[in-house]
């Protein structure tokens, strides 16, 4: 993909997510390893996001097979979800079955959170 093409659906995926345009775009450098070191599965993530207005505390458990495994670099800032069978869509990680089917899991949730 190009530079253009990837700021682009970039754009849209955090205006579905997110219900809301982008207010701005920064590009961000990074480093990736030849190598890493595998910390271990991923059994779920949790992230604080604003989401239509609203701050939430989003809980993803990975289901069993979707799983990526936690990849480290040696230096700074360098953790990398690293395989397994899922996507990011406008509602969030979505898992996927070795068939390519959508994988639905009731251990997917959200928290509201209150703003202090």
């Amino acid at each position: 993909m190009g530079r253009r093409k990837d700021i682009r659906s970039s754009a849209a995926l955090y205006r579905e997510f997110r219900e809301e345009p982008p207010q701005r775009a920064r590009q961000v450098q990074f480093k990736v390893p030849h190598a890493v070191a595998v910390m271990g599965q991923v059994e779920f993530i949790g992230y604080m996001t604003t989401h239509a207005g609203k701050t939430h505390l989003y809980v993803h458990q990975f289901a069993q097979g979707s799983r990526p495994v936690l990849g480290a670099g040696k230096g700074r800032n360098q953790a990398f979800l690293i395989g397994g069978r899922y996507r990011v869509t406008d509602r969030g990680i979505v898992d996927y079955g070795p068939g390519g089917r959508e994988v639905r899991s009731r251990d997917r949730y959200k928290i509201d959170v209150i703003k202090r």
